[in-house]
């Protein structure tokens, strides 16, 4: 299920070795945030729609991935 990386098409999301193993990486950090109780959204967000959004800029920062975006 790919979760929309900036600036990447769904194709290329599903397509490539990078983009896979992003939206593995991110569905990971989702589910784990879901089951932490001591997570909290921002006001007016819901749980799951906080976990994606944190996940995906966490992510999509980090050095590994960032060589491979650019």
């Amino acid at each position: 299920m790919p979760y929309g990386i900036k600036g990447k098409t769904k194709k290329w999301e599903e397509g490539t070795k990078t983009g896979q193993e992003m939206d593995s990486r991110i569905k990971s950090c989702v589910d784990n945030l879901m089951a932490d109780k001591d997570f909290h959204p921002q006001a007016g967000e819901d749980k799951k729609t906080a976990a994606i959004r944190v996940c995906k800029k966490s992510i999509s920062r980090s050095k590994e991935f960032k060589k491979q975006l650019s």
